[in-house]
């Protein structure tokens, strides 16, 4: 059975840990990391500091190898030193973890599997949300597999980022047409709304009020850079991904 910790009124999984690593599963609604040193928002990173005593330096940065965005649920991966911490970061400049994320999106994929090879870059005056584009950009890969389809409009997706570009899997879904439900940030409005019609009322209300994006980093498989040991993590769906996923049945 997995240990949890309690960080103020977040209630966080660890799925993993050996004396170099930590590999948790963050809650929705939890920043990986404070936005500034003025922000006073919980954060995953200012709990490290209690729970592992991880230090904060310019190199270990309180342990974050890399970021969930606040309502992405799931796998995170806590580097506990310097030496470890610079490792991971080559695996991932390397390409050398596997990474899947499930989501529930409205839409259809027009066959079974897809590679979206598409480059994303921020946009000129929302600088905080991305786009796709032919020009310039960052090179971002994801592949796409149907799990389910749900009255003919909403789909059950496994998404592996061979890339970890920043909203990579949400900005690469909205450029098919599939935008993740409660995805405040990306969102196709005409899509949804047809889609949402060919749903029983009931259905249609949750999907609609669903409060945030439905996106979950759900495994995770690396070769551990110290032990050289295949490491392999699942990470079920959270409570709220569950119910949704119940309620389209």
């Amino acid at each position: 059975m997995n240990k949890f910790y309690l960080y103020q009124n977040f209630n966080i999984e660890i799925l993993y840990e050996d004396n170099d690593i930590a590999i948790l599963n963050k809650p929705s609604g939890l920043l990986t990391h404070k936005k500034s040193l003025s922000d006073n928002s919980p954060s995953l990173a200012e709990s490290l500091k209690t729970n592992f005593k991880i230090e904060d330096d310019e190199v270990l940065k309180e342990g974050i190898v890399h970021r969930l965005d606040i309502d992405t649920s799931g796998i995170i991966i806590i580097a506990k030193n310097k030496e470890i911490k610079i490792l991971f970061q080559n695996k991932f400049k390397n390409r050398e973890l596997e990474k899947n994320y499930l989501a529930f999106s409205y839409g259809m994929l027009d066959q079974n599997f897809i590679q979206i090879d598409k480059n994303i870059s921020r946009q000129k005056y929302q600088r905080t949300k991305f786009d796709t584009t032919d020009i310039g950009g960052k090179n971002a890969l994801t592949n796409v597999e149907n799990l389910k389809i749900y009255y003919g409009s909403i789909s059950k997706l496994n998404c592996q980022i061979i890339t970890g570009r920043t909203h990579q899997i949400r900005v690469h879904l909205l450029s098919l047409g599939l935008p993740i439900i409660g995805d405040k940030q990306y969102q196709l409005n005409k899509e949804q709304k047809f889609r949402l019609a060919n749903l029983p009322n009931k259905v249609s209300e949750i999907v609609t009020n669903f409060p945030r994006q439905a996106l979950h980093s759900h495994k995770l498989a690396f070769i551990h850079p110290k032990s050289q040991k295949e490491i392999k993590i699942t990470c079920d769906l959270p409570d709220d991904m569950k119910d949704l996923e119940y309620n389209l049945q």
